[in-house]
């Protein structure tokens, strides 16, 4: 009998340790839209934050063109 509480309590351990290493990777708070939804700080300073499958992420800044008409 206490083998069984043991494990229960282990598993209880084994699976909320995923359940907050989950909510701190990809919580609801980099959730976005636009790239513009994104925070200005989560990244280093040779990144730029972009939203890519509604999720905000670290990537490198793309070369834009522009071209005079």
């Amino acid at each position: 009998m206490t083998e069984i509480l043991k494990f229960v309590c282990v598993m209880i351990i084994f699976i909320s340790s995923f359940i907050v290493s989950k909510s701190l990777n990809g919580g609801g708070k980099d959730k976005c839209f636009r790239d513009s939804d994104c925070p200005k700080h989560m990244c280093p300073s040779s990144l730029v934050a972009k939203c890519i499958n509604r999720l905000c992420r670290c990537r490198r800044p793309e070369l834009q063109v522009q071209l005079n008409p």
